[in-house]
């Protein structure tokens, strides 16, 4: 997997945002319900994280 690749190189995370109702096909699944109103989180999260990485360059 690329992530655990990169990761045995540079500090890294992985986060899943919901992967839908129990029993409702999951990711990699062509009938997968994505719920839009999660991405929101994954911007902010994202966003955060950048934010983060910058203040912290600058001490």
């Amino acid at each position: 997997m690329l992530v655990s690749h990169i990761s045995q190189a540079v500090p890294s995370a992985f986060v899943v945002l919901g992967k839908g109702k129990e029993g409702e096909p999951s990711v990699h699944n062509p009938r997968m319900h994505q719920n839009e109103d999660i991405f929101k989180y994954g911007a902010a999260l994202h966003a955060n994280v950048a934010m983060e990485w910058l203040k912290a360059q600058h001490n």
